[in-house]
């Protein structure tokens, strides 16, 4: 097969190299390797499988589980039977399941198991065109329904049944894949309303991975732990796709809890995350290195320091060479200080990529130091992902890099970054109104606020619609506040407010372990992490740390008052996306009593000319 779509690289992998792994999971205890003939059997397997079922060209099955080998395979099988992939997070409530079965019209679905797959069918009412669904753990559902309910060892069973008679039917099937056949439609995470079927392209995907690749270079023999979500396409096509792509082995971790044993077990060269992920990794390692005794706390400071300066970069990103007692002092530094730390990573790690949200500088500047150096990159759902990285040649700090070839990106005159290229996506999935507003003259109007360096690197400032502007007429960008604080220990999340207000408030969220820590350094007894939320003791430290903070902000960008919530964010209430993104509009509206009561009665603003 001539390589023009990720489904025929794929199979010309198992075709060149059978014999070397391709993936692993955790079986038995113990990660299990599964090499590329493996993972081919299986994958043309399920595709018989969904073929002998009625699957056609064109047709949308959607995924609903967590990430693990099983949600690769389905995604392959289904692309290699020339249909269409919808992934759903299995995290969304049974409404919303319902409304993106129904939306993608979807013929078919795999998910998790049959708590995922009640959430479909104990509606009043199945999607029309929903004619099967395959259930990956476990057993399915009783009860008389409508549709056809396997198991994935019936799938199996299936596919080699319809093998027997239709030898090359999976093959010809993947042969006949175009590049400009959708591939996927993904549904926005939703962070502002309603989400939106973005559709994908083969030629979508291919070209990313075509221009990112050369830019990170991965080897076969590299290891990629996964553990984001495979439902959102900054891993799928990032982590995944780029697996296949490159030839290298992708790790699957058992759950996001258990990344740091994974870590140990796997020993992955290579790792995907966002900012929340390494920011709980910093706070971790602050909390302990805080209960250790005055002495090895200065050593860590010293190390530090060391390595800061002998990492200092000029304005092209690149860094300057130390002198030779700087570098014996680094070499020392390492030893003593920070390969202890790179072996909780697992000790090879080479390559650390964050995306989807800004990271705050002090993160990544821990992380650089100890050695490990972050690689920023910034993309869309409407773009394929990456759309601008850092190299591990050239990464320039506080940047997301450079367009990658082939993508041109310019900034509006009021800021917003525009994209133009192949990898942009073709339309909104039955919504040609948000499809025409998401253009302008052929370019893709991205929604975020950003400018271009000297030496044309990248820079995001904020969310186009997050921007705050004061009853002053002052542009405040919340994402830049938000990031102060996300290193500080004692802080879980933190959303800034202010639109349309005299001044800027926030709504703080605590860590736990951090409050634990505080409590110890302060002396507070507690019989509850619940009790410390409020006590004075951690609110004068609270009181300390924004005091810190306001310092280094222009005076209209200072939090005045804020509130401190008795509990943190999450998915499950819809306060945050799968990838840990604050969902602002829901959280503003949940707590609007909370941010008003920050105001005096008349510092709030009339809207509609009603007082609220």
């Amino acid at each position: 097969m001539v390589d023009d779509s990720i489904v025929k690289v794929f199979w010309n992998r198992v075709k060149t190299m059978p014999d070397r792994p391709a993936c692993m999971y955790k079986s038995a205890g113990s990660y299990r390797p599964v090499t590329w003939k493996e993972q081919g059997r299986t994958v043309e397997l399920v595709a018989a499988g969904l073929m002998s079922l009625g699957l056609e060209r064109g047709d949308h099955i959607v995924i609903m589980s967590q990430s693990r080998p099983h949600w690769t395979w389905a995604d392959l099988s289904i692309l290699s039977a020339a249909a269409v992939t919808v992934p759903v997070y299995p995290t969304l409530s049974p409404p919303e399941v319902l409304f993106l079965f129904n939306h993608s019209d979807s013929v078919g679905g795999f998910v998790e198991n049959e708590r995922q797959a009640n959430k479909i069918l104990e509606s009043s009412e199945l999607p029309p065109k929903l004619k099967f669904m395959v259930v990956v753990d476990g057993p399915v559902p009783t009860g008389n329904h409508s549709i056809q309910l396997l198991t994935w060892a019936d799938l199996l069973k299936r596919g080699e049944e319809y093998l027997a008679a239709h030898t090359n039917a999976v093959m010809a099937r993947a042969e006949s894949v175009k590049k400009d056949d959708l591939a996927t439609v993904v549904y926005t995470s939703g962070t502002t309303g309603v989400p939106k079927g973005v559709m994908l392209l083969h030629s979508n995907i291919f070209g990313v991975l075509q221009a990112m690749s050369p830019l990170v270079n991965l080897k076969p023999d590299d290891i990629a732990l996964s553990f984001l979500p495979l439902s959102h396409v900054y891993e799928r096509v990032g982590g995944q796709f780029l697996a296949v792509f490159d030839g290298l082995i992708l790790a699957y971790a058992e759950s996001i809890e258990s990344v740091p044993q994974n870590l140990l077990e796997v020993r992955p060269t290579v790792i995907t995350g966002v900012p929340r992920f390494y920011e709980k990794v910093y706070q971790r390692i602050q909390l302990e290195v805080k209960k250790r005794p005055k002495a090895s706390q200065y050593v860590l400071n010293w190390a530090l320091s060391v390595s800061r300066r002998a990492h200092r970069k000029n304005s092209n990103g690149q860094g300057s060479t130390p002198s030779p007692l700087l570098s014996s002092e680094l070499r020392i530094a390492d030893q003593v200080v920070f390969s202890r730390i790179r072996h909780r990573f697992g000790g090879r790690l080479r390559i650390m990529v964050s995306g989807a949200a800004p990271l705050a500088e002090e993160v990544r500047s821990f992380f650089e130091c100890i050695g490990l150096h972050i690689l920023e990159g910034y993309g869309l759902t409407e773009t394929a992902a990456p759309v601008a990285c850092n190299t591990p040649e050239i990464n320039f700090p506080g940047s997301v890099g450079r367009p990658l070839p082939g993508i041109e990106v310019k900034i509006a005159e009021d800021g917003e970054i525009l994209v133009r290229g192949s990898s942009v996506f073709a339309g909104y999935y039955k919504n040609t109104e948000a499809t025409d507003e998401a253009f302008v003259d052929g370019w893709f109007r991205t929604g975020d606020i950003g400018d271009f360096d000297e030496n044309g690197f990248l820079h995001i400032r904020d969310r186009k619609k997050d921007i705050i502007i004061t009853s002053g007429g002052k542009h405040v960008a919340p994402q830049f506040i938000e990031n102060m604080f996300r290193s500080e220990p004692l802080v879980s999340n933190i959303i800034v407010y202010g639109d349309r207000r005299k001044y800027i408030t926030a709504l703080i969220t605590l860590s736990r372990d951090g409050m634990k820590t505080a409590a110890r350094n302060l002396q507070i007894p507690f019989k509850s992490v619940e009790e410390l939320v409020h006590h004075p003791k951690i609110r004068e430290e609270l009181d300390a740390m924004v005091n810190r903070k306001n310092e280094t902000l222009a005076s209209f960008e200072r939090i005045k008052k804020y509130a401190v919530l008795d509990g943190d964010f999450t998915a499950e209430a819809d306060e945050m996306t799968p990838t840990f993104k604050l969902k602002r509009k829901v959280i503003v509206e949940r707590y609007r009593s909370v941010l008003d009561g920050l105001y005096d009665r008349q510092d709030l603003e009339l809207e509609d000319g009603v007082p609220r």
